[in-house]
């Protein structure tokens, strides 16, 4: 079978490589050890990270995805108890109706894509008749709704039951008296998708942290990048590692600990206005660091990974290099930037 084994004695870490799976959401791993753990009545979680029933739907004609008109994210769709779809910004809340048509080109020719937590239930329960319980940040954010959660648990361990548990954050932490037998990563990629410096540590960590704190006998780690430092890094249970080769990169492009950063974000309702004040504080940075002659900043501006949240747009100017600290405490009293409206990080940890 498409597995890679990593023993770690009482814990045992199978990564599969996906591209060589025919069902992109399950591993033919997946499928065998799930059966064999549910005729045993074993106790299995699962992690997937997104939400709701699907993550968006796609027009196949166009290639349109529809967004918030509030914020610039897909729409998730979520399933009612009466069968209909409800599509939910996950930002602002906004809800929407699930689309008939393409808004862009109104071709019917529309598709939902990417599977989440109420999907993945209905296909455990169909093709597997296996009772599931979600968990989600919002499941376990008070001292009552985790007693509450605790409480359906328990009404399935008297009939003799161990639901599958499926949860979509690191929020759910381990239950006490609850040792797993599997615990499956359906995407441990996902994390890399985001474009920032610190995407492959966050993702490292993540995995991590996952394997160590949990009293799991079995974890099964599905990816399309099984070469990837910080899953394989993970795998291993390896931080040395791990930030052999992360170092590397910071330092090749000055990211920190080898360099610092700053962001200085600015929003408006207003796009043009937007660029406007942007463009004219980059024009001034770009004076300063002249006068100044420190030529080894690198100064330039990008949109955050969302680019509008709740009406706003959101564009960020980006300082990096070694003298970022001296720079800024020129830059401060000079050009007043929180009195014209600019937030400023001057020791930002993220690009996002």
């Amino acid at each position: 079978m498409n597995y890679e084994l990593f023993d770690h004695g009482e814990k045992k870490i199978y990564l599969v490589n996906m591209t060589k799976e025919l069902n992109q959401n399950f591993s033919e791993l997946f499928e065998k050890g799930l059966a064999k753990y549910l005729r045993a009545n074993k106790k299995i979680w699962i992690l997937i990270n997104k939400k709701g029933y699907h993550a968006g739907v796609i027009c196949h004609h166009c290639g349109h995805i529809p967004q918030c008109d509030r914020c610039s994210v897909a729409v998730n769709y979520h399933l009612l108890p009466s069968g209909e779809k409800l599509g939910i910004c996950h930002i602002c809340k906004k809800q929407y109706t699930f689309p008939k048509k393409c808004e862009n080109c109104w071709s019917a020719e529309i598709r939902e894509y990417g599977m989440g937590t109420q999907k993945l239930a209905q296909l455990l329960k169909e093709e597997y008749g296996a009772e599931s319980l979600i968990i989600e940040s919002e499941t376990v954010k008070s001292p009552n709704k985790i007693q509450k959660f605790k409480a359906q648990l328990s009404e399935f361990t008297q009939q003799g039951k161990n639901p599958i548990l499926i949860w979509t954050s690191l929020l759910a932490t381990p239950i006490q008296g609850w040792n797993l037998d599997l615990l499956v990563i359906l995407d441990a990629d996902i994390g890399l998708n985001i474009p920032d410096y610190n995407a492959s540590e966050k993702n490292f960590y993540f995995l991590y942290e996952a394997f160590c704190k949990h009293h799991c006998k079995n974890f099964l780690v599905q990816t399309r990048n099984p070469e990837h430092h910080s899953i394989r890094s993970a795998c291993k249970m390896q931080k040395s590692d791990f930030f052999t080769v992360e170092n590397l990169f910071r330092k090749q492009y000055s990211y920190p600990p080898f360099g610092e950063l700053c962001l200085i974000l600015y929003k408006d309702e207003i796009e043009q206005k937007l660029f406007n004040k942007v463009d004219q504080l980059y024009k001034e940075l770009l004076y300063l660091q002249q006068k100044y002659q420190l030529n080894d900043l690198e100064i330039y501006t990008t949109p955050p990974l969302i680019y509008k949240i709740f009406g706003k747009y959101r564009y960020n100017v980006v300082i990096k290099g070694k003298e970022v600290r001296n720079f800024m405490d020129i830059v401060y009293p000079k050009l007043q930037l929180s009195k014209k409206g600019f937030k400023i990080n001057r020791m930002a940890e993220s690009m996002v």
